[in-house]
């Protein structure tokens, strides 16, 4: 990592605004996590109601990318708490101002940097569950046409909009603050986000909670969240670069699941 990685307490504020980050970035996870179990078991709930099906835990799993955009909504929410809180705005959670080339070199980084990340998920997959197998939580998704326009157009934006500005935003600096190190805090960040994918979306194997797919999950997306926390740091922070080429993969993904491609 660079110099600008470095913590500094008059970047990242004094103790108390520390401690104040800190809160909210554990109310972001521990929302997050809460959201994502609660509302998989909420639409379990209506399934049984109205179909009666035998695993409604499941059949609920394949609507994850729909109540996503629950989650991203008040992941929202809370970044606007935590604005008004601060006194800060949305856009100083972006980082230093990116020119236009710098916004195009950094989506083409982001999009080069995935591709050893989709090689080893893929590897990963071939491993887990045979070779040619299309990611699980990809196959699982099943939504009518309605829903699968939602999840095509609008759910990458609200992700984009949430999901790594309270990432990269708050909660890293966060712990930046309380371990006094970048070098530590972007791997407990890698972490935690990498662990929150184990509970979207849960799945039940002969009754019980499949560890095995929830250790996949967690595993799989390890390395996109490793390069695209380098990468921010390597783009001094510049957060608007990664959203870009992040919604470009994770926009791509979802049109070819809404499309039944995959």
């Amino acid at each position: 990592m660079s110099a600008t990685a470095t913590y500094s307490p008059t970047r990242f504020g004094e103790v108390d605004s520390g401690r104040a980050r800190l809160a909210d970035a554990a109310a972001i996870v521990g929302t997050r996590i809460g959201l994502w179990v609660g509302l998989q078991l909420l639409v379990a709930g209506l399934i049984l109601i109205a179909a009666g099906q035998d695993e409604p835990l499941n059949a609920a799993a394949g609507w994850w990318m729909v109540y996503g955009s629950i989650v991203d909504l008040a992941t929202l929410g809370l970044i606007l708490v935590y604005l008004r809180r601060s006194g800060r705005s949305y856009r100083s959670l972006l980082g230093p101002p990116a020119a236009a080339w710098q916004i195009g070199l950094g989506v083409t980084a982001v999009l080069a940097a995935s591709l050893p990340a989709v090689v080893f998920s893929s590897e990963l997959t071939s491993a887990v569950y045979g070779a040619g197998t299309t990611p699980p939580m990809l196959t699982i998704v099943d939504v009518p046409l309605p829903a699968a326009i939602w999840v095509a157009s609008v759910w990458p934006v609200l992700a984009e909009l949430a999901e790594p500005v309270a990432f990269f935003g708050i909660i890293l600096p966060a712990l930046e603050w309380r371990t006094g190190s970048a070098w530590i805090a972007a791997p407990l960040m890698v972490g935690i986000w990498a662990l929150e994918h184990a509970f979207f979306p849960v799945l039940l194997d002969g009754g019980a909670i499949d560890a095995t797919f929830a250790a996949y999950r967690v595993l799989s997306v390890l390395p996109f969240l490793a390069m695209w926390t380098a990468l921010y740091y390597a783009f001094g922070r510049r957060l608007l670069p990664l959203m870009l080429g992040r919604w470009v993969v994770n926009g791509g993904t979802a049109v070819a699941v809404a499309a039944g491609l995959v």
